[in-house]
């Protein structure tokens, strides 16, 4: 049996999802955002962090649910392909992650009234009776959505 670690992240009104340990890099309390003109309400936000802009992702207005009070951002870290230089993006959070050691035994089906998770998510796993998406972030911040 593999084990593994992630961190579970709320993006408010019952929408989670995860991320592995590593891609995690940062928590930031109250931040400060910027709008972007002309973009997607669901990525229409950057913030500044360690001398760069990053794009902050709404994944509450992405999937289509109400977006509530988001206190924190979550800094990402990810890679197009292996040994590249990381890329940075950042998603709105309504709780401080939580971190969470997940088998392959807790492996389940994508929620399939979500159409939207079968374009963001890689996987998935039930953690305390619900499904939760495991967050494909090349995907998330990498391409334009179609």
């Amino acid at each position: 049996m593999s084990q593994a670690n992630a961190w579970l992240l709320n993006f408010g009104d019952s929408c989670r999802a995860a991320v592995g340990t590593r891609e995690l890099l940062h928590l930031v309390d109250a931040p400060e955002t910027f709008v972007v003109p002309c973009a997607p309400d669901y990525c229409n936000r950057v913030v500044l962090w360690q001398e760069r802009l990053l794009p902050v992702m709404d994944m509450a207005a992405r999937l289509g649910t109400a977006t509530g009070h988001t206190p924190f951002l979550a800094v990402i870290g990810y890679q197009k392909k292996r040994g590249e230089y990381p890329q940075f993006g950042a998603l709105m959070l309504a709780a401080p992650p939580q971190q969470l050691q997940v088998s392959d035994e807790q492996a389940c089906p994508l929620p399939a009234q979500d159409s939207a998770w079968q374009e963001l998510a890689i996987s998935c796993f039930e953690h305390q009776g619900a499904p939760v998406p495991v967050l494909n972030l090349n995907l998330l911040f990498g391409t334009a959505p179609q």
